[in-house]
């Protein structure tokens, strides 16, 4: 069993992904540093033979011309001032100071990220300290609307935390690109400033995993539950088939179990080290070698994909509910037992 007593030290958000916005002095600073200085347009869509492709147009950066999407009329383009500037508001509403910021595939997807100046730490390890953060995701390519929520993380192993708040799901924090997005954006400010009183609520959610005891056993059981062995297939003559991906669902269960006792930060006693033995996986150690090969730009839509309800993000929720749940959690008692 670890044991985990010191102080740790803020990290950034990821520091392989983005760009250190932190020493600008003001929004205009902002969006050239983040690289958000350019607009996006939506012009008519051509067929190879010079003809326009009725209810149709391309959408693109208006600068370098790099074509974003294909989408129907229906769509409008956001300048990039525009979404973003509520958020700077609301840094500078909440005291917040501006951390990284990124482009991905040129501008198809965008993100900011400021810390808050609040954080806290677990009333048994004063060591373990969470910090809240403040994040907008942009996109320009019609897959995702846009996003401004509330995120906390664990400051030893950086770990996003961002599933615990169903608040940040809401559909209300989300903006689509109609024409009413501007009646939009006045609606996300307000889910916004909701979703950051609820991020008070996960200081709660914390202190309460960690006085819920739990034995690496439990911890499990609780993996056999969050991934349970893969349905059999059965043959035309209703007999079950093997399937072989049950070693490489054992291993991942295993691999929580180790981080549930070994992982950066963790005790191996409680729930709470359960809980973060499950997002460092997500985090740091699920599929991490096609991570690596991709790099930088793997790393970004990872964490994209993550903050925007993706696989990881399911996973750590399921996770949660199993946790915080004492029903389901009696599921966990029985396996063991």
């Amino acid at each position: 069993m670890s044991t985990f007593t010191g102080e740790t030290e803020l990290v950034r958000l990821d520091d392989r992904i983005g760009v250190d916005i932190s020493e600008a002095s003001d929004f205009n600073e902002v969006m050239n540093m983040a690289g958000f200085d350019f607009d996006v347009e939506k012009v008519p869509a051509y067929t190879p033979e010079g003809d326009t492709v009725p209810g149709y147009f391309l959408v693109r950066r208006s600068d370098t011309l790099q074509n974003f999407a294909v989408m129907r009329k229906r769509y409008t383009a956001i300048p990039m001032d525009e979404m973003y500037r509520p958020f700077h508001e609301m840094v500078n509403e909440f005291g917040a100071e501006y951390e990284s910021a990124g482009l991905i595939d040129g501008g198809k997807k965008t993100w900011i990220s400021a810390r808050l100046p609040n954080s806290f730490s677990l009333k048994s390890r004063p060591g373990d300290k969470v910090q809240n953060r403040i994040m907008a995701l942009g996109t320009n390519d019609g897959t995702k609307r846009n996003a401004y929520f509330g995120i906390s993380e664990r400051i030893h192993c950086n770990n996003q935390l961002r599933t615990i708040m169903k608040s940040a799901n809401e559909s209300d924090y989300w903006i689509s690109h109609t024409k009413n997005w501007e009646d939009r954006l006045h609606q996300a400010q307000e889910g916004f400033h909701a979703a950051l009183r609820g991020l008070q609520s996960f200081e709660k959610i914390a202190n309460q995993l960690d006085t819920f005891k739990m034995t690496a056993d439990e911890c499990r059981g609780f993996t056999t539950l969050l991934l349970p062995d893969p349905e059999r297939k059965k043959d035309e003559k209703g007999k079950d088939i093997e399937v072989r991906a049950t070693s490489r669902i054992s291993n991942r269960r295993e691999k929580i179990v180790d981080l549930f006792c070994n992982g950066a930060g963790n005790l191996g006693s409680t729930r709470w080290d359960a809980l973060n033995g499950l997002t460092e996986y997500v985090n740091h150690h699920n599929n991490i070698g096609k991570l690596e090969k991709g790099g930088r730009r793997a790393a970004e839509r990872r964490m994209v994909s993550s903050l925007m309800g993706g696989p990881a993000d399911q996973m750590m929720q399921r996770g949660l509910n199993l946790l915080t749940d004492t029903k389901k959690f009696d599921k966990v008692k029985e396996i063991v037992a």
